[in-house]
């Protein structure tokens, strides 16, 4: 995916489903003949990285379809049956669930190790250990309750206007919400139009749902879901202290002021645009927007009051509306409404009868039927706070030998391949293709890890005190951000943690990352044949160098610089062919009533079109120097590349999960992320024979790179 925000998941997750399977201990042995309980997920993911290659990739298969019909039902419909969907998973595959649950298995080791250690000499495995033991620690947290958050709900009570509002919003920020809180988000990346330098963005938000759609939409399921998550707050305010008629009473009143705040919002799909959310204000031209509303005390409690011309805002339109809201709204409600967004950012840090309530909504949304176990919860946790922390012992571990050679020698092949392949695209002029091939020239790759590892030495831990360790850790990145506002960009930066399953684009850099997370089985294998890995994370590869050519990504230049390098007529050109692609996937219904958002998802879906085109392109080169033999019965190496890519999508997802992605996620679902692109790619039907008129042939076939 390409990276505008760091609220993002990347390449198909988003942070709120970025969730992991619920793995089991061992079953004990059991004595004939008694037959062996049957393998949980984690077990499982350990057998298939286990097992022989040909194996595992024949038994995915389901042979009784046509390929030609149903693509993604023949590549995975044997490990769709024979796979049932973790109970605490609203989504789990075959690629980013397996491979989380591998991943999160050596994360555990680390972490267990680290909180049983005595010695304190080792910086790393002091701070690990102190966060690990701390979160394990139910008792002490079930026995704290709600006491780690009420220092920052006593400050609620100094709301008493719209001015002591951005005062205490601001406080609240700087030691909880980490900028993401409250009436808007902030956070820091680097200026579009000075990729050198850090800026600040503030941005529309202050919803607790996911999606302005859910406040708004008319229909009987949005209303019903709406009436669930008021009831959701009212619940929740009554472990803060409120009686059930007054948390009833104030739940609706937090509910109406979210809703306000959603109707001021752009919507999502039109937040797309890198230039129309570029709007270098500075505080003073923030300000401005609306003279009456407290920024000058807002930033005084952020703790940053010289950010000074380095502010963009990216939806002025919200921003001249925020302050009439908030002044027109009683003191009571906006008190309110800061002690609700208090206890569902600590939630999932306090007792466990805080837990469940949030995970009962959590469910309704999601359809995930059981809470997560607490050790892979507080691995997630690590995982994402602590990233380059626990990320140094995990790449040791699982990201050894000629891995980095042979990722290195493939993004080469497709990176080849893809400039090999501008010269037959009539519709650019020479001008833009030539500027085109420099961008692609200058494309820098991150493999696995960082050079430089991240330092943490300011952040202080503690072995007991698990919520208090979250705010710690939350604070340290806030600081770690802010305070480099107008400072040179750190190009040597990672955005995600080494032992992710994810990879992304950054436009601002002109750069792929493929951490080691994702650089694991079924997607990659210094062990196996090259087809499919070429299929694998090759065609990741390809998505991410694509991504620098979407509709988004081909906005800035070789140097990440956000500007206009396209003639006017070939920039017309692109947007027909991008039409293409976005009415081929707004007509999908991916659940009766429920049709796919081809605005929101067409800069993945251009991606996933270039990206298997040049991934083929990569791997038809790489073979002609470097041939193999196919290696599984049955199956020539061209369509063991088509299956390899498929197979990494192979999917279980919930109806309300379904729901909830087609509102929010930017990319489509896993089906339709496989058939959709193969069945517009010509590489593809000649590999399995597929006639005209064939489901996966298309007659009027979309291609833009």
């Amino acid at each position: 995916m390409t990276r505008l925000t760091p609220a993002h998941c990347a390449l198909a997750l988003l942070a709120l489903a970025c969730e992991k399977p619920a793995p089991t201990q061992p079953p004990a042995a059991q004595p004939e003949p008694v037959a062996a309980p049957a393998p949980s997920p984690v077990q499982r993911a350990n057998l298939v990285a286990r097992e022989p290659i040909g194996a595992g990739v024949l038994a995915a298969l389901d042979t009784n379809v046509d390929p030609c019909t149903d693509f993604y039902q023949y590549a995975c419909g044997g490990w769709l049956r024979k796979t049932p969907p973790p109970a605490d998973k609203p989504r789990y595959g075959r690629g980013f669930g397996e491979v989380t649950d591998r991943n999160n298995e050596v994360l555990r080791a680390i972490l267990e190790r680290a909180a049983g250690s005595k010695a304190k000499s080792d910086p790393v495995e002091s701070k690990l250990g102190a966060f690990y033991a701390a979160c394990m620690d139910e008792p002490a947290i079930d026995k704290a309750g709600i006491a780690p958050i009420k220092p920052l709900l006593a400050r609620v009570k100094g709301v008493k206007d719209a001015n002591t509002m951005m005062a205490v919003v601001g406080g609240l920020d700087a030691e909880l919400f980490g900028g993401h809180g409250p009436l808007f988000d902030l956070f820091v990346e680097p200026d579009p139009k000075r990729p050198d330098v850090y800026v600040a963005f503030v941005d529309q938000g202050g919803t607790g749902l996911p999606d302005r759609d859910f406040y708004l939409k008319t229909d009987e399921r949005t209303k019903a879901l709406l009436a669930a998550y008021q009831a959701h707050v009212a619940r929740m305010l009554g472990f803060i202290g409120d009686a059930p008629e007054v948390a009833t009473d104030l739940a609706a009143k937090i509910v109406a002021f979210e809703t306000a705040l959603a109707e001021l919002q752009t919507p999502r799909d039109q937040m797309r645009d890198p230039d129309k959310i570029y709007n270098l204000l500075g505080v003073e031209g923030l300000a401005k927007l609306d003279p009456e509303l407290n920024w000058a005390g807002f930033f005084k409690a952020f703790g940053y009051t010289k950010l000074g011309a380095d502010v963009n805002v990216t939806v002025p339109g919200y921003f001249e509306k925020l302050g009439a809201l908030v002044r027109g709204t009683d003191p009571a409600t906006l008190q309110a409404y800061l002690r609700w967004h208090i206890i569902r950012a600590t939630a999932g840090s306090l007792s466990k009868e805080i837990v469940d309530a949030d995970f009962q909504f959590t469910s309704a949304l999601t359809g995930a039927k059981e809470l997560s176990p607490r050790w892979e919860r507080c691995v997630g946790w690590a995982n994402m706070g602590l990233g380059e922390l626990v990320g140094q012992a995990f790449v040791k571990e699982r990201f050894a030998g000629a891995s980095k050679d042979i990722a290195l020698e493939m993004i080469a092949a497709i990176e080849e391949a893809f400039a090999a392949g501008l010269p037959a695209l009539a519709w650019m002029d020479d001008a833009t293709r030539e500027r085109a091939l420099d961008k692609a020239k200058a494309l820098h790759n991150k493999i696995g890890y960082p050079d430089n590892w991240r330092d943490y030495g300011k952040l202080k831990l503690q072995r007991t005190g698990h919520a208090g360790n979250g705010l710690a850790i939350r604070k340290f990145l806030l600081r770690r951000d802010f305070d480099r506002v107008s400072q040179p960009v750190d190009k040597s930066e990672w955005h995600m943690p080494p032992a992710l399953v994810n990879a992304y684009y950054n436009p601002s850099a002109n750069e792929m990352v493929f951490p080691a997370g994702i650089l694991q089985p079924p997607y990659f294998s210094a062990e196996f044949p090259m087809a499919m890995n070429f299929g694998g994370i090759g065609m990741v590869m390809g998505h991410e160098l694509s991504h620098g050519f979407d509709d988004q990504g081909r906005k800035f230049d070789k140097d990440g610089v956000l500007r206009e390098w396209w003639d006017p007529g070939v920039a017309a050109k692109f947007e027909t062919r991008a039409k293409c692609i976005e009415t081929t996937y707004g007509g999908i219904e991916v659940l009766p009533a429920v049709k796919l958002n081809g605005k929101l998802t067409l800069g993945e879906n251009i991606a996933d079109f270039g990206g298997i085109k040049a991934a083929y392109a990569g791997y038809k080169l790489h073979a002609s120097k470097k041939p193999e033999q196919p290696l599984i019965q049955g199956l020539t190496s061209e369509q063991l590349f088509f299956i390899g890519f498929a197979q990494g999508w192979c999917t279980h997802e919930t109806p309300e999960s379904q729901r909830l992605r087609a509102t929010v996620d930017p990319h489509s679902p896993p089906k339709q992320r496989v058939n959709v692109p193969l069945s517009h790619f010509a590489g593809f039907s000649e590999a399995f024979q597929c006639q005209p008129g064939a489901a996966m042939r298309a007659k009027d076939a979309c291609e833009v790179w």
